[in-house]
């Protein structure tokens, strides 16, 4: 591999994190709501905080973006550094994988906001499905169907990165730098657990938030007097009526 291609693939690296770092939910909300949603709910700035706090239609912008990002930085390494460019289907599958790692990085800690940001999901559900769109159908549908049985969504997230993981080392079992790519793939799912590990603390106790239904209000790690408290003071700031929203 040439001076050149290695090059282009640590930039490819580099702009994969930039492109992470985007986060719809901070910057929407400083934009539009005058609001930092880190303060919120469950303190980070994620599409599902953004639902929690902002109501759900302003979540599922958020969480479209977050997708797409991820998609958008998987689609140029295609573009740009696919097979005949590092050699092999394998080689090129592993950088996609370590690219989509560096959105997440920049989706999780971004650095113009002191290294606090979301969870990685919805930018993980862009990448993984644009490397792979069979991974719909061993993931994807199998965790739709969890958060409808759990309502969680902490609980459906997880079940969708570690089935892709799964689906990785299936699909992906005759390409070359197989272990490489096993390795990338599992990175996926440990950093989920990692930054959801607060939430499983909250499942393994029964309180874990549910999306709709009994046990769908905040029980995040914000508790729920200065959640609402806070909520009541930004309606006087903002001149934004989240509570409603939240409902």
């Amino acid at each position: 591999m040439s001076t050149t291609i290695i090059l282009y693939i640590v930039l490819a690296l580099l702009g994969s994190y930039l492109i992470g770092c985007l986060q719809p939910s901070y910057l929407l909300g400083k934009a539009i709501k005058h609001v930092d949603v880190r303060d919120y709910g469950s303190g980070n700035s994620g599409a599902t905080n953004a639902i929690r706090v902002f109501g759900f239609k302003f979540g599922m912008v958020c969480l479209l973006i977050d997708a797409a990002k991820g998609a958008l930085a998987i689609l140029l390494i295609k573009l740009f550094l696919g097979p005949d460019v590092v050699g092999s289907v394998g080689a090129a599958t592993l950088l996609q994988l370590c690219c989509g790692l560096c959105v997440i990085l920049g989706h999780n800690y971004p650095f113009y906001m002191q290294f606090r940001g979301g969870k990685g999901v919805a930018a993980s559900i862009g990448i993984l499905l644009m490397i792979d769109w069979r991974l719909i159908l061993i993931a994807g549908i199998p965790a739709l169907l969890v958060m409808v049985l759990s309502r969680m969504m902490s609980v459906a997230s997880l079940t969708f990165e570690t089935l892709c993981f799964v689906g990785l080392a299936i699909l992906c079992f005759h390409m070359d730098f197989y272990y490489g790519i096993l390795l990338a793939a599992f990175l996926y799912p440990a950093m989920s657990f990692w930054r959801h590990r607060s939430n499983l603390v909250r499942i393994a106790h029964g309180e874990e938030s549910r999306l709709w239904g009994k046990g769908s209000k905040n029980t995040g790690e914000i508790p729920k007097d200065q959640y609402e408290e806070a909520i009541e003071k930004l309606d006087e700031q903002a001149g934004v009526d989240l509570h409603h929203h939240n409902k």
